[in-house]
């Protein structure tokens, strides 16, 4: 990122790079969650809780972005660089395999949005801080989620009841707090 002699920088030049680098990871996880969602669809039959974090979760992530891209960028006339996204390939051999994947995955991810706060807190971008505190503050509903899903898969085990009562018993995304 070049600057021209004597132009304001509205944003550090480290706080973009860690702005830049969170928004290539949402669409990572998008791309990641999706063939996800698609191994518990297809391959286990879990249909319910497929849709439920196909639409809940993995359509988060690009929304994600533009959020952070808009608000942390573009507002201050940076334009966001959309890096490629790897394909997604990986597969599983147990509904608990998926889950457990998907609960380590959230919270790494919440732990990245932390390090932007850091990086942009450490870098005097108090107004990058806060707009990013209010999407971390959103995100911390994510990992909720992906705790009680992982602590219910560890309840239910191999029994496919937990795909009927997931949800009416335990899907909090989009219910009021």
């Amino acid at each position: 990122m070049d600057y021209k002699e004597g132009e304001k920088m509205i944003v550090s030049e480290s706080t973009q790079k860690a702005l830049i680098e969170i928004i290539g990871q949402c669409f990572r996880e998008n791309r990641y969650l999706d063939r996800l969602v698609s191994i518990l669809g297809v391959k286990f039959a879990y249909n319910n809780t497929a849709d439920l974090i196909h639409h809940g979760i993995a359509h988060y992530f690009p929304i994600l972005s533009d959020e952070i891209g808009e608000k942390c960028l573009e507002r201050y006339n940076i334009p966001v660089y959309y890096e490629a996204t790897p394909s997604g390939g990986q597969d599983y051999s147990s509904v608990n395999e998926i889950i457990k994947d998907l609960e380590g995955r959230m919270i790494d991810f919440q732990s990245a949005l932390m390090g932007v706060c850091k990086i942009a807190q450490d870098n005097n971008d108090i107004h990058v801080y806060v707009d990013m505190l209010d999407m971390l503050e959103d995100f911390n509903k994510i990992v909720e989620q992906a705790i009680l899903l992982s602590d219910k898969i560890d309840i239910y085990g191999t029994n496919p009841s937990m795909d009927a009562h997931i949800k009416e018993h335990f899907w909090i995304l989009g219910k009021e707090d």
